[in-house]
């Protein structure tokens, strides 16, 4: 429900499947939780049920992001892979800062080009040459991103060369 309904944060969503495994599911769930707050019931009811076209809607939306980000940073100096369903990009680390691992890259790039990404190596130790980055921002916000990122890889070389393989020494 969190993606598809714009109700993130909510904590409601369903399962379907093997009964034998779904019955599992429900025996563990019922320890941890005792259902959801009712109004929050009825209005992930009201979303299943009502049209799709808010669906449609979002994902319109979603796609632009995406070309937007895919587009403006490329121009930036940063390749990001086309994600084909999801709000999500899964970016390589560029080979400049590879290194330096996702983490040290992801807080490089909170101070030198005021964007937040998440550290792949949160997701488990095969994600560290990548970081996660949320199309949840606005198309012009993307592109001012890409503008930090431009300034950021642009002086790199100068301002980080005793952190980064490759860059000359002063």
């Amino acid at each position: 429900m969190s993606k598809t309904y714009s109700m993130a944060g909510w904590r409601i969503g369903f399962a379907v499947g093997n009964e034998r495994l779904l019955s599992a599911l429900a025996r563990v769930k019922s320890y941890l939780d005792y259902g959801a707050y009712t109004p929050i019931q009825v209005a992930a009811a009201a979303a299943l049920n009502g049209s799709d076209d808010c669906i449609k809607e979002m994902r319109a939306i979603y796609k632009k992001r995406r070309d937007v980000m895919v587009e403006s940073f490329t121009q930036a100096g940063w390749k990001i892979p086309e994600p084909k369903a999801s709000m999500f990009a899964w970016a390589p680390v560029p080979e400049k800062f590879r290194a330096l691992g996702s983490l040290e890259f992801s807080k490089l790039l909170i101070e030198k080009a005021d964007m937040a990404v998440a550290p792949g190596i949160g997701f488990g130790e095969h994600g560290d040459d990548f970081v996660r980055l949320a199309l949840v921002e606005n198309e012009q916000r993307i592109r001012q991103a890409a503008r930090g990122l431009k300034r950021f890889f642009d002086g790199a070389d100068d301002s980080l060369h005793n952190v980064i393989a490759g860059s000359a020494s002063r």
